[in-house]
Parts: structure tokens; C-alpha cells; sequence
């Protein structure tokens, strides 16, 4: 039996198995005791990658009203006033950290 066909057929039958998960259902299923990067290397093969979840995280409902209040703030700032700020991408989930030079 090609391993490598068999773990691509259960792979795309469940989506959300790990190689590991993969590895003890072969070994169940023939007796036959494969490593979890065997299964890795071997669905790479077949054009299978782990894929990692971008995880965003929700915003509160004070962070939200945080954001809002900051954006209507500044909703009219000149190309002068911009200019004495300095962004920094620094906490992620917020609209910037603000560093404002002499305003």
C-alpha cells in the first residue's frame, strides 16, 4: 500500500487532523508505525501543507470605542499636524501608538 496516497485520501477527508493524528490511524488501521514527519514530508510531497490559522483577535467593546473616538479625532488633521506624529506598530489590534512631537 502507498502511504503517501493513503495519508492524502484521510487528510482531505478531515481537513483538521495533524500529522500525528495521521500517524496513529495508519498504525491502527495496518499495524504499520510511521513518524509524524514521515506523514509531514509525505503530504508535502503530495502537495499537503500545514497551514496555520491567522488569528485575530476580537475587539472589545471599549477598544472599539477607543478607536472610534481617536479616528473622529483626528478625522481633520492637516498634512502639517501629521507630520509631527511618529507611528509605531507596536500593539497590534489598535488603530497606532501615537508619539506626538510638540502638538
Amino acid at each position: 500500500m502507498r502511504t503517501g496516497i493513503y495519508f492524502a485520501v484521510t487528510a482531505k477527508r478531515n481537513r483538521r487532523s495533524t500529522a500525528s493524528d495521521l500517524s496513529r490511524q495508519l498504525s491502527s488501521a495496518t499495524g504499520m508505525t510511521v513518524s509524524r514527519q514521515t506523514v509531514y514530508r509525505r503530504l508535502g510531497h503530495t502537495g499537503l501543507y500545514a497551514r496555520r490559522p491567522v488569528r485575530c483577535v476580537p475587539l472589545t467593546a471599549t477598544v472599539s470605542r477607543l478607536q472610534l473616538t481617536w479616528s473622529r479625532e483626528h478625522a481633520l488633521w492637516t498634512p502639517q499636524q501629521w507630520s509631527c506624529v511618529m507611528f509605531s506598530p507596536t500593539s497590534p489590534g489598535l488603530v497606532c501608538s501615537l508619539i506626538l512631537a510638540g502638538l
